[in-house]
This record gives C-alpha cells, structure tokens and sequence, in this order.
C-alpha cells in the first residue's frame, strides 16, 4: 500500500476536504480498508506572506521541509493541499525526495479529457495573475482567463478574509457566480477552474451551468 503525504494547512479546511475525499474514495473501492495518510500542517498566512512577497526560495524551502516531514514520516507520494504554492512546483519537484502530485497537470488532463478549449479561473491573487496556471493547459491549447483586476481584488479577499477561516457567506457566494456568469457570457468559457482548495466551500457544480474543476 502507498503511504500517501499531503503538505496540509494551506488552509485547514481544505486540508479537512481532502482526507474525507481519500478516506470515503477509498474506502468505496477497498471496503474492508482505508488509506495510510500522513499530513504535515503549515501556517497558512506565513504561506501567503511569503507568495505575495514574491519570497520564492523561501518558499520552496519551508515546502522542502515539510515534504521531507513527509517522507520521514513514511509517505511514498506527496500532494500539495493548495493551488497558489504550485508556482514553485516544478522547482519542488526537482528538489523532492519523493514524488509531488501536481494540481495544475490534473485539471489541465481533465479539461483536455472534456475537449474544452477556453476556461475560466478562480483562485487567490497570486494564482489569477502569475502564469503557472497558463502554462500547462496552452501546450494542450487551451486558453485560461481570469476575472477583471477588482474582481480579482475582492475574490482573494474572500478567499483569504473568509473561507480560509471556514467562513461562508451568501453574499460571497452570489459575487462569486456573477463573476463566473460574466466569464460566460463576455469570454464565452466552456467551464471554470475552482483554483483555490477552499473555493469548494462555496460553490459546486450544481450552482453552475458549466464544466466546474474542482481542483481539491
């Protein structure tokens, strides 16, 4: 059995949602067993700090550690509970003792699988607007567009000020679809990449008439 590791309190609640996804996908394939998981949690508003600082070395550092936290713990494979921290990933990966799991690569295999061309992507500042969730998905031509500058201004607000503390609000929630609304409309995209682990916290793909990526 692989030992699975996952860099968690990126934030909390995310890294809840993925041990009840493990858990329960697991134990509905192998009913008589569950996953061996280790979890090593950071801070998240020190990760935050040191990705809108643009502090990437020392980024790629406290990950390093904590993956080999993981390791040393027992873990074969290492998941990053967090879209944003991927813009070091490749970086990472060369570094890791172990082998990294990449959301990006997911979700650009899953749009590429729904032969989608044009999406729409949510997320904190930082995902929005640095390029690494550009660039895997256009080697597939797909095309990733973002909301405007203030509604990426107020979605990391929500993000950070709200979900990451668990926090829903239903203002927040009717903010976040008209912004996916107007993607669809003006930028005619074929579906929308929730790009931030807790996003999933306030929208789901019944709230919406196109593809949702989920990407927790």
């Amino acid at each position: 059995m692989v030992t699975i590791g996952l860099v968690g309190g990126m934030g909390p609640e995310s890294t809840l949602d993925y041990y009840r996804q493990l858990t329960s996908k697991y134990q509905k394939r192998h009913p008589q067993s569950y996953p061996e998981i280790v979890i090593d949690s950071l801070d998240v508003y020190q990760i935050l700090k040191l990705e809108e600082k643009g502090q990437t070395e020392t980024l790629i550092q406290k990950l390093l550690t904590s993956i080999k936290n993981l390791q040393a713990s027992g873990a074969d494979v290492a998941a990053l509970t967090a879209n944003t921290p991927h813009m070091v990933f490749d970086e990472l990966q060369a570094l890791s003792p172990i082998p990294l799991i990449s959301i990006v690569d997911v979700t650009a295999n899953a749009i590429k699988h729904n032969q989608q061309s044009k999406v729409g992507l949510l997320g904190t500042k930082m995902t929005m607007k640095e390029p690494f969730y550009k660039n895997k998905p256009a080697e597939n031509r797909i095309q990733v567009v973002v909301p405007s500058d203030e509604q990426i201004n107020h979605i990391h607000a929500i993000i950070s000020s709200e979900l990451e503390l668990g926090v829903v609000k239903q203002s927040s929630n009717v903010y976040l679809l008209k912004t996916i609304a107007q993607l669809k409309d003006y930028d005619h995209i074929q579906g929308v990449i929730l790009g931030c682990t807790e996003l999933p916290l306030a929208l789901s793909a019944s709230d919406v008439s196109i593809s949702l990526y989920d990407m927790v």
